[in-house]
């Protein structure tokens, strides 16, 4: 399916209770060819503005058109198999792996306080005495788990899937899903480690604020899908 390589123009279009988003005066498509039609004319004229922001259909980047694709061509219809991709990742989240130095593994510990309190409320507790990937799963763990994946709409689900995939964490991403961490907790979480490096290395310097400018950017967007698809 060809995408249109310039964004030029947007529109919405208004049919009955449904939205359409328009690029380039054409229909835009999900890269599976689905029409991007949506319930709320909010979320419809955030897709408009972000696509008109970036300039460009760049499937790499994370935009409400890319959460909506997801969502779309993946996950509507294949909501079981999502879950089971999610859960897949669980022993990778990254907060189950605190660094060895004790200095830099307590200022994690305390930037993912959020993250490691979702896990203690579904039984796992952190940090870990042993690696989750050399344990066996417990099935309590598995069960809460997938209990609170079940209960989410696709498109809180979309957060979820692309959490996993951009910042490895699925509990990061649940939390961005269900609205239940700020965009600066979040942020924190995702570049303590980085910013420790930074500081220890030579400070602070562009490389390391583009990297919190692109941390934030990717995690308001999640957290703007999430509320507008409410």
């Amino acid at each position: 399916m060809k995408l249109p390589e310039r964004i030029e123009t947007t529109d919405v279009r208004a049919y009955e209770d449904l939205y359409t988003v328009m690029v380039n005066d054409e229909c835009l498509l999900t890269p599976k060819g689905h029409a991007v039609v949506v319930r709320s004319w909010e979320l419809a004229n955030a897709i408009a503005d972000d696509l008109v922001a970036e300039g460009t259909l760049d499937l790499q980047r994370v935009t409400l058109y890319s959460l909506h694709a997801t969502q779309r061509d993946f996950i509507e219809g294949r909501v079981e198999s999502t879950i089971g991709a999610i859960i897949e990742h669980l022993p990778g989240d990254f907060v189950l792996h605190p660094d060895a130095d004790p200095v830099l593994a307590a200022k994690q510990l305390t930037a993912w306080a959020p993250l490691v309190m979702f896990w203690r409320e579904v039984g796992l507790e952190v940090p870990m005495a042993k690696p989750l990937h050399e344990a066996q799963i417990p099935w309590q763990l598995m069960e809460g788990l997938g209990g609170r994946l079940i209960a989410m709409t696709p498109a809180q689900l979309s957060v979820v899937l692309n959490a996993v995939m951009c910042f490895g964490s699925v509990s990061l991403g649940m939390l961005l899903a269900q609205q239940a961490i700020g965009v600066d907790q979040a942020v924190a979480a995702l570049t303590v480690t980085a910013t420790h490096g930074a500081s220890r290395a030579r400070g602070v310097g562009d490389d390391q604020e583009v990297f919190v400018t692109e941390m934030r950017q990717m995690v308001r967007r999640m957290l703007q899908y999430g509320r507008l698809n409410q």
